[in-house]
């Protein structure tokens, strides 16, 4: 029997009650798709790191809004160069406390929020907006695989190329992906655009798609509530839209380990804006909120929960 108490609220009308059973993606080859580093972390640590085989695959180095290195006296170039390349780094690396080895890990070193851009003029290189960059191999550095863009050339077309490249070697039967109609981040967007323009009329093709939303419409403090609880299911914005939940749950361990990955990435470690500290300090005394004690970044309350969303789908 289950038993719902309702705090602060009232169900109204005869509640429904939802049961989805779905193959168990930890027994398959996974391969998930980053559009930067720490995505995968943040959306799939726990199913990565239970997978019989998976594969990280990064996309861009991430390299843009480096003002947190401009503090340490960088220029703006110098500045965007050391982040990306400190996050080439951790894609490859933090896969590893996972339980990933480092030949199936990949950076492919394109550059941030240049994926639009890229996909709208397929055949023409896209350089940084801020490390003065049009090279794409210095954030390739710790790739152990050849691949087809190994020429540093920042094309759309190279890109389709990696891709099909890493998709026929590792044979995914699950591919891990932003989902197109609920994360709007455009890198997000154009990493799964990327990955279905790869697939087409290739002879290996994945059994099933899981789609995932590390930011949301309109919504930045989604999933509401604490690090370690439960996570919701996103605010309904398209009622025509079909999404079928796949929840994979985390034992505490696993929620724990996930939260050290995420310590590891340099991007999640830059401390808050004085303004941000000033707000906090006023909900935990006022509202009663607090923060985990692993970070102060807002993702190690987003993403440390009980259980890891994902929406399945097998129209590729």
């Amino acid at each position: 029997m289950l038993k719902l108490r309702g705090r602060c609220c009232r169900l109204a009308g005869t509640p429904r009650l939802w049961l989805f059973r779905q193959p168990d993606a930890r027994k398959q080859r996974v391969m998930v798709i980053a559009p930067h580093a720490d995505d995968a972390e943040l959306a799939a640590f726990g199913l990565y790191s239970q997978a019989e085989e998976a594969w990280i695959i990064t996309l861009t180095a991430g390299e843009i809004e480096a003002e947190h290195y401009r503090q340490m006296g960088m220029e703006r170039a110098e500045a965007a160069r050391m982040k990306g390349r400190l996050r080439a780094w951790d894609s490859i690396a933090v896969a590893r406390w996972g339980g990933v080895p480092e030949s199936q890990c990949v950076q492919l070193g394109y550059f941030c929020l240049q994926l639009p851009a890229m996909q709208a003029a397929p055949d023409t290189p896209i350089g940084s907006r801020e490390a003065d960059l049009t090279d794409t191999r210095l954030f390739r550095q710790f790739n152990t695989l050849p691949l087809p863009g190994d020429n540093g050339q920042p094309t759309w077309n190279n890109l389709l190329a990696d891709l099909r490249a890493l998709i026929l070697k590792a044979r995914p039967q699950v591919v891990v992906m932003p989902h197109p109609a609920i994360d709007p981040h455009p890198d997000h967007i154009c990493a799964q655009a990327a990955v279905r323009e790869a697939l087409f009329g290739l002879e290996w093709q994945p059994d099933v798609v899981l789609g995932y939303a590390n930011h949301l419409h309109d919504n930045d403090r989604w999933p509401m509530g604490d690090a370690y609880s439960g996570i919701s299911l996103p605010p309904v914005f398209d009622a025509t839209l079909p999404l079928v939940p796949y929840s994979l749950q985390l034992s505490v361990a696993a929620q724990r380990d996930k939260a050290m990955a995420l310590g590891m990435m340099h991007d999640l470690l830059p401390p808050m804006p004085f303004k941000r500290r000033v707000r906090r300090a006023l909900q935990r005394v006022l509202a009663g909120r607090h923060w985990p004690a692993e970070g102060e970044n807002e993702f190690f309350r987003k993403a440390v929960r009980r259980h890891e969303l994902f929406w399945c789908s097998r129209d590729l």
